[in-house]
């Protein structure tokens, strides 16, 4: 939950919170730009932030950490301006950073996703999985969710975890963390595919002859070649079994004849 508390006096407005570690955080709005970096507890804090109207336009909060990966916005909506008045926004829990290596992977394959955040905090892991490849955070036949798969960051605010690779299925991940009673808003959802082996390999072929062009072209006149030679070999073999028949054809037939004439005699 984020407290907004107001102090009469002086006019001015900060914003704190809690985010990746040792990360940029970013503070933008309509006539506000501001920058600064969260400790190593993740903590970081926007003093003084000044209005250029009667109003603190609506102010977004988001970090970057050591990787380059981004959280998603925490937005705050537009507060009034009074020049007896102070007022102090927090704390904004920004959401955890998350990342793969990468989004196709194979069965049975240990691929393992990594994430930043404040330290020793409870991370949650939300997985939707469909096996039609159309996938929807609904319940339904094809298609499921699952909250609640918990890990807890290092003191360094990192985390890790595997991800699922026993069945064939199109699948998206998020998380958030947990400080004290609060949670953060959930990270950028990411997807993967697990397809099988076979798949993965043809896949990969198929991909590697659509850049070499030249290559495939040698390899389909290798098989005409080959193809035509096993055609040829084989026509020496047909003229021979050709062959052999019309011999015997022809003894039969002229034994027959001999027979035909014996009996004429006879008669």
């Amino acid at each position: 939950m984020i407290d907004i508390s107001a102090t009469v006096g002086s006019q001015s407005l900060s914003i704190y919170g809690y985010g990746p570690v040792a990360s940029e955080v970013s503070l933008i709005g309509i006539g506000v730009s501001e920058r600064t970096n969260s400790l190593d507890n993740g903590y970081f804090r926007f003093s003084n932030i000044s209005a250029q109207t009667y109003n603190y336009p609506e102010l977004c909060l988001q970090a970057k950490d050591i990787e380059n990966r981004v959280t998603q916005p925490s937005c705050i909506p537009a507060l009034p301006v009074d020049d007896k008045v102070s007022f102090e926004v927090g704390p904004v829990l920004l959401s955890p950073t998350l990342s793969i290596s990468d989004n196709n992977l194979t069965t049975n394959e240990e691929v393992i996703a990594k994430g930043l955040t404040t330290p020793n905090s409870e991370v949650s892991i939300y997985i939707a999985k469909s096996q039609n490849q159309v996938l929807q955070l609904v319940k339904t036949a094809n298609a499921y969710y699952l909250p609640n798969y918990q890990i807890r960051s290092k003191t360094d605010g990192s985390f890790e975890f595997s991800l699922p690779t026993t069945d064939r299925a199109s699948y998206k991940i998020f998380a958030s963390t947990k400080v004290g009673e609060n949670l953060s808003a959930k990270s950028t959802t990411l997807t993967f595919i697990v397809i099988s082996r076979i798949k993965s390999f043809l896949d990969w072929l198929w991909e590697f002859f659509l850049n070499n062009k030249t290559v495939l072209l040698i390899v389909l006149e290798l098989v005409i070649i080959i193809i035509l030679g096993i055609m040829v070999l084989k026509q020496p073999t047909r003229r021979k079994k050709i062959t052999k028949k019309t011999k015997e054809i022809e003894s039969i037939k002229e034994k027959y004849l001999k027979l035909l004439d014996s009996r004429t005699k006879t008669i």
